[in-house]
């Protein structure tokens, strides 16, 4: 798979000063040598942080109603994306049918041109069940929704069983050795910045099916199960008792918390990696819900907290499965 392009606006170039101990550097800058270390003023590429209000509109007893369902820090691109994937893992949407209309509602006066504020229209049959969202969602590209989540209200909001027999085995332990550098080599905003995270959605095959960037790691997530909700159109009925469906996995660039256990749990994907280690109710989730959980994975190895039947590994005698 070719790397993911940079999206227009997603990075900027600054200023900067650079010090340093060593002579060769890679920047074509003009330098001034100091006694200790070497000076270099020059420019670099950040990744760009803009606020993303999303705001929803239905009508309800013959009255449009309004409500800011959410305001995130997120890198700019892909916003649709962002949004669809943001609803369907919070449970307010279970197919991309009952939205009339996605579209942004005012142009920022800043210098990247963007448009920061989005409204989402349902169909007007169509009344979302905000009820679990009691509180004002303020979310911030460290954390994402901080403190609004719980183990009760995930089983709460879906019946999702991901204990689906023809997994077992499903993926050779070797091959897996692998995805972590498959990840790192198509990030295009993370070789220009190095400020970015990534994540990507591997096929039963393990080859890459989609992959996004965000200086939110959660956003990153929410882009990517908008793709798969748009791809395979995805709804919460489809899952439900289902003995069939395809085995994906998610691998991304950071720990691994209770939130992004959440999303993929209600985008029915089965398999969660990441490069970092799990909490503790990110394990308990998983558990919950037989998701196989991997921390701690790279092309030396990883860490299987939880759903190691799905992993088939021929020369291992240790048939303990955590």
């Amino acid at each position: 798979m070719e790397k993911l392009r940079k999206t227009e606006y997603s990075t900027v170039s600054v200023n900067k000063v650079f010090y340093s101990l060593d002579n060769n550097s890679d920047d074509v800058c003009a330098s001034n040598s100091s006694k200790d270390l070497q000076r270099v003023v020059c420019t670099d590429e950040v990744i760009v942080e803009q606020p993303l209000q999303i705001t929803l509109a239905w009508l309800e007893n013959k009255v449009v109603k309004r409500k800011v369902f959410s305001i995130t820090m997120r890198t700019p691109g892909q916003d649709k994306l962002l949004i669809l994937g943001l609803l369907y893992s919070e449970g307010i949407i279970s197919s991309v049918e009952v939205i009339k209309t996605i579209a942004s509602e005012a142009k920022d006066a800043d210098n990247y041109h963007q448009q920061n504020e989005w409204l989402i229209q349902f169909n007007p049959d169509f009344i979302p069940d905000l009820a679990s969202l009691e509180r004002f969602q303020m979310t911030y590209s460290s954390c994402g929704l901080c403190g609004s989540t719980s183990l009760k209200a995930l089983e709460l909001k879906t019946k999702i069983n991901l204990s689906i027999a023809n997994h077992q085995g499903a993926l050779a332990s070797n091959e897996l050795l692998l995805l972590s550098d498959k990840l790192r080599d198509s990030q295009a905003m993370f070789a220009i910045t190095g400020g970015v995270h990534g994540v990507a959605l591997f096929d039963s095959s393990l080859n890459i099916k989609h992959i996004y960037e965000d200086i939110g790691r959660h956003n990153a997530v929410d882009k990517v199960i908008g793709a798969l909700l748009l791809s395979e159109r995805l709804g919460d009925e489809v899952l439900i008792d289902k003995t069939e469906f395809p085995l994906y996995l998610l691998l991304v660039s950071g720990r691994i918390s209770f939130e992004i256990v959440q999303k993929a749990i209600m985008a029915g994907i089965s398999v969660l990696a990441g490069v970092g280690a799990p909490s503790q109710l990110a394990i308990q989730a998983a558990k919950r819900f037989d998701l196989t959980i991997i921390g701690f994975i790279s092309k030396k190895g990883f860490n299987v907290y939880h759903g190691d039947w799905r992993i088939n590994n021929d020369s291992s005698t240790d048939n303990h499965k955590p």
